[in-house]
């Protein structure tokens, strides 16, 4: 199926609660405005999304969330803080769409090219599923990941996934199911950084790419891979990927 001429939500999930920097989808990072905002700012440069809608959880703690996407005129869809993938579909049927995206929170430098480009790919290849990472080592695009699959898919993955690892992540039940096609494809075949934010060191090398920035809406991936080989001396940390849903695979048990 394609997905071209039906409608695409796209679904940022967000939340408070990190380990390694609490309160980080609000830390102001560039011209006064928060990492939540670039996210949804430079997302929003996408022609090919009908909706964005940004997850998160019911704790208090998240409620600064809820606000701030209030005051962006973004829906906000709250739920469960340890069953993603229950708190994603419920995102996923408050505003129905045939085809949804999944970004996460922790990348403020994806942009609207990165989705349409995932958009476009999906819709040549006739596939289930498809994404420009979350597959390493071989497709990894950190930063910039972004993974499509129809609602129906997602419907059947909170039906029937069962194991933790499952539910405390949104597509491992999509990615595992055999009887759908699943395809991968990098933007850029040489792009090997890791520019999630997940620490402070992180944060401050996404921030100092924002300050290279001639259009911080606008400049993407081609314009962060100019600056990176420019300045090859930055200390960019190393890659470890996927390390949420590594931890989950450890500490597995069946939830339903």
């Amino acid at each position: 199926m394609h997905c071209m001429d039906k409608r695409v939500t796209l679904i940022i999930q967000a939340r408070m609660g990190s380990s390694r920097l609490p309160g980080k989808m609000l830390l102001p990072l560039h011209q006064g405005k928060s990492l939540l905002y670039w996210v949804i700012a430079r997302i929003q440069t996408s022609k090919k999304i009908h909706q964005i809608v940004v997850a998160t959880s019911s704790l208090d703690e998240d409620t600064p969330i809820a606000e701030a996407c209030e005051a962006m005129n973004i829906p906000c869809v709250r739920g469960s803080d340890w069953d993603v993938l229950g708190r994603f579909y419920q995102a996923a049927k408050r505003y129905p769409s045939d085809w949804i995206i999944r970004v996460c929170g922790d990348s403020p430098l994806i942009n609207g090219a990165i989705i349409d480009f995932v958009i476009d790919q999906q819709s040549t290849r006739g596939c289930d599923y498809f994404s420009n990472g979350n597959q390493p080592p071989d497709f990894a695009e950190d930063g910039f990941c972004a993974e499509i699959f129809s609602f129906r898919e997602l419907q059947e993955a909170q039906a029937k996934a069962k194991w933790m690892s499952e539910r405390e992540h949104v597509t491992p039940y999509i990615k595992k199911n055999k009887n759908l096609t699943h395809e991968w494809q990098q933007y850029r075949a040489d792009y090997r950084y890791k520019l999630s934010v997940d620490t402070l060191l992180d944060f401050e090398n996404v921030q100092w790419i924002f300050n290279q920035f001639k259009d911080p809406l606008q400049d993407g991936m081609d314009e962060v891979m100019e600056i990176m080989l420019r300045h090859p001396q930055q200390e960019w940390g190393k890659v470890t990927y996927n390390a949420g849903y590594q931890k989950s695979l450890q500490e597995d048990k069946k939830v339903k």
